[in-house]
């Protein structure tokens, strides 16, 4: 059964997605992810209108130093409205942004 209200990055497959896809997780505690291999690329969607990806896990799980901004580079597509800083990104549907940390 599709989660209600997906929304979240497209990432180029690799290092990358995975970590962004265990990121979900960690990041978005209390909401259902879903993540699809489709080769190239994997889709990564949480459910509820909102999903927020912060810079300190994500580097936790690639092991290593890591910039927002790479996320960007590697994201052909994402479902939803998009907030964007050096710390964290935020990807929504019906509700006003909240504070991005720049």
């Amino acid at each position: 059964m599709p989660i209600t209200d997906p929304v979240g990055p497209v990432v180029q497959a690799g290092d990358l997605a995975k970590a962004v896809a265990a990121a979900a997780v960690v990041d978005n505690p209390g909401r259902e992810v879903e993540v699809r291999d489709r080769g190239a690329y994997v889709r990564i969607e949480v459910g509820g209108g909102e999903c927020v990806l912060r810079r300190p896990t994500i580097e936790a799980e690639l092991g290593r130093p890591f910039r927002m901004r790479d996320l960007e580079v590697s994201m052909p597509s994402f479902v939803g409205r998009i907030d964007t800083g050096t710390d964290q990104i935020r990807f929504y549907l019906h509700t006003t942004p909240a504070e991005v940390t720049s």
